[in-house]
């Protein structure tokens, strides 16, 4: 799951490569989002950071495996939840406590922004 609200949902946008209709259609696919730039999964009961987004508020903070423990002191109950407390208006902070597989938990405040994820 994205975790991130949608600003343009499934923005698609067609651009001609030349004047001839038929010709050099290319398409580009994009999610734009509000939020820190990570895909979550459930995984053995268990919600983990799969991807961290490249340039994304999160880069450096968070990494692949990473357990998410609370936000801002919550235990969300399902990953659709999880998903929801993690995005918010841009230029806002969420407090993200992590545990990692090999050891270390920590909690890091990270600031949300918009995110644009191609496909």
């Amino acid at each position: 799951m994205l975790a991130g609200s949608v600003v343009t949902s499934a923005a698609v946008m067609y651009r001609m490569g030349s004047r001839d209709c038929g010709a050099h259609q290319q398409v580009d696919r994009a999610y734009t989002y509000s939020g820190i730039g990570v895909v979550i999964e459930r995984h053995e009961g268990d919600i983990v950071v799969r991807r961290v987004l490249r340039g994304s508020p999160a880069t450096g903070k968070l990494h692949p495996g990473a357990r998410l423990v609370a936000v801002d002191g919550d235990d969300p109950p399902t990953l659709e939840s999880w998903a929801a407390a993690i995005r918010g208006v841009p230029g806002t902070t969420v407090d993200v406590e992590v545990a990692y597989p090999c050891g270390g938990h920590k909690t890091v405040s990270i600031t949300r922004d918009i995110v644009r994820m191609a496909y």
